[in-house]
């Protein structure tokens, strides 16, 4: 069975400023009273509108969720067998231990040694390549 899986969000942005409310990679819109149908409504005069923004492309991400038990760990002496790795397209990174942090609260990244973060790096991009239950699964069992 598979240990490993990949979790990826692309955020949504405008490729450029097309009104006064839109932001180059963001995605905004005007809202006005007409769009709030439970509580709490917003008071915005009638007939004004404010300018609303939910994404941005920098919010785009790929992740390796690895759950597993036992001595199946990336690294020889480390427990790796229940985490998040995130990259985000803008370079920042995350690290969950969610043994120790199940609600996801302390980013380790910066205590993860380098040469697991080289690895864990590689895996999530091969994760991200591989086609197919054959393909994928190779990285189940470190033959690639």
């Amino acid at each position: 069975s598979r240990k490993s899986f990949l979790v990826e969000y692309h955020g949504m942005g405008n490729a450029a400023d097309t009104d006064e409310c839109a932001r180059k990679d963001m995605r905004c819109w005007y809202k006005d009273n007409t769009v709030w149908f439970t509580e709490p409504k917003f008071d915005i005069p009638n007939g004004e509108k404010f300018c609303f923004c939910v994404d941005s492309k920098n919010n785009t991400y790929s992740c390796e969720r690895r759950v597993t038990t036992g001595n199946n760990n990336l690294v020889e002496g480390e427990d790796y067998t229940n985490f998040l790795y995130c990259n985000f397209q803008s370079g920042f990174n995350e690290y969950y231990d969610l043994h120790k942090d199940p609600f996801q609260m302390k980013n380790t990244w910066p205590g993860v040694p380098e040469d697991t973060k080289m690895l864990l790096g590689d895996r999530l991009n091969r994760l991200k390549k591989c086609r197919g239950f054959d393909e994928c699964n190779q990285l189940e069992y470190g033959t690639f």
